[in-house]
């Protein structure tokens, strides 16, 4: 098995360790490390752990991930105490890739960080660091000539890790870059330092998030469910169930029409919604429980809440007047909405693989192009108005002033202009296409034509 990268178990302190394989966020940290590596494509890695630690990390490992989730892994135990012998470099240098991660199995770094490694050349006997200020980060990438350095070193007498990647680091050509700020990183050395790792991770997620109702307030308070339920490892499905009933109860309740405090809960448990829309989400994120299947029913659920939302403000508002207008109106809103969400549906099944509306925005609004500049910033400020947790804020707030079923006209206006500019857009880039196919189709034809017509005037 050719190896992309080694996590090892840190020998220097006891401590160290005993961490590897303590739980952040309901995920061993050793095993973190893997199904990072996972996310970032490393389909085979190594592990060097202390013989106490293999049962626990393959029993956690196989009761909780499918087996096509997991790389291919082969495990090697220090020998005792916690040293590193010949034999152990050999094998590790023998099944090495020609690049391959060194990476303390105590830090919590992103998915992001290996695909900077591997932008940087890296030549034999080299060896790749990244500093984190001013200080390098526990994580190389090495050459098999440059590991294989540690045969002679290790044959004195065994070596601990550490002691082996110092006399890396001295004997051989190092390249270093620099991290950028935004690419986290965090080292658990102690265990007190658990608790501000998962405050890391929680960070990492909300700094993520771009809808600012959703950053700044929604996050702040699914976080610490989430990182509860994580720990409890309850599954995201479950999550996502329990809010398609928060998001359909919403709905009955608006459609009240009369009494203000049952509008107002119907407008709360839609924020909740919202709120608990997070969660299941950020329970696979931090868990590494994320899949296709999960992110359409995440929609299904966001779709059947904003359903039964539109439908309360239809049933609340004629309950309220007795005028035809509702559904006039209605039918305008949801036809809006039928369009916008068409069109959204369409591009992410034939151009990604993700099923979660969330990827249009990064997908495809974000990188539009070629666009009168009025389109391109109405649809960049506009967006966010479509946001779920944006609209449900505001229909809470018109909610508590008693307006809320003003949002039955406001949001059959908005729907509307989505899906004339979603349908604008796709009819001009058909029509692009089209002209593009027939001037590639038209061009054999006409370099023909013009060769008959040289070998015409020759004779």
């Amino acid at each position: 098995m050719t190896s992309e990268a080694l996590i090892y178990v840190p020998s220097d302190t006891p401590e160290a360790m005993m961490m590897a394989t303590r739980k952040i966020a309901g995920v061993p940290l050793i095993v973190r490390g893997i199904m990072t590596l996972a996310t970032a494509g490393v389909n085979r890695c190594t592990l060097l752990v202390a013989e106490s630690q293999r049962d626990r990390i393959e029993r956690f490992l196989s009761s909780r991930y499918r087996e096509k989730q997991i790389p291919k892994i082969e495990m090697i135990s220090y020998d005792e105490p916690y040293r590193v012998s010949p034999d152990i470099i050999s094998r590790i240098g023998q099944n090495m890739a020609a690049r391959c991660l060194l990476i303390n199995a105590d830090l919590l770094f992103e998915k992001h960080l290996i695909s900077m490694f591997h932008s940087h050349p890296l030549r034999e006997g080299e060896i790749l660091l990244c500093r984190g200020g001013a200080h390098p980060l526990p994580i190389y990438e090495v050459t098999p000539q440059a590991w294989n350095t540690l045969n002679e070193f290790t044959s004195e007498r065994p070596r601990s890790i550490e002691s082996c990647l110092a006399r890396l680091l001295e004997v051989s050509r190092c390249r270093i870059f620099q991290k950028p700020p935004e690419t986290g990183t965090f080292l658990v050395n102690h265990l007190q330092d658990r608790f501000v790792a998962e405050k890391f991770l929680s960070e990492s997620i909300r700094h993520a998030t771009t809808g600012p109702v959703a950053k700044y307030i929604n996050k702040r308070i699914s976080l610490p469910v989430s990182l509860v339920m994580a720990k409890l490892w309850i599954s995201p499905h479950a999550i996502t169930a329990v809010n398609i009933i928060i998001g359909l109860f919403s709905g009955v309740l608006i459609a009240d029409g009369h009494r203000y405090g049952v509008i107002l809960l119907g407008a709360v448990l839609f924020q909740i919604a919202s709120i608990v829309d997070g969660c299941d989400g950020e329970v696979a994120k931090l868990t590494f429980r994320s899949s296709k299947f999960g992110q359409f029913i995440d929609s299904l659920s966001d779709n059947l809440s904003l359903g039964s939302f539109m439908a309360g403000l239809i049933a609340g508002y004629w309950r309220q007047t007795h005028s035809s207008t509702a559904f006039i109106v209605g039918a305008v809103m949801i036809l809006g909405a039928s369009i916008t969400l068409f069109w959204m549906i369409r591009y992410l099944k034939k151009n990604t693989a993700s099923a979660s509306l969330v990827t249009f925005d990064r997908e495809y609004l974000q990188k539009l192009a070629h666009q009168p500049a009025w389109l391109l910033t109405f649809i960049r400020y506009g967006k966010y108005t479509l946001k779920k947790d944006v609209f449900s804020f505001m229909f809470l707030c018109s909610a508590a002033v008693g307006v809320l079923y003003w949002w039955l006209f406001i949001t059959a206006f908005g729907t509307t202009v989505s899906a004339a500019i979603l349908t604008y857009l796709n009819l001009k880039g058909q029509l692009a296409r089209a002209k593009v196919s027939r001037t590639v189709g038209l061009a054999p034809n006409r370099r023909e034509s013009h060769h008959h017509g040289w070998a015409k005037a020759c004779q």
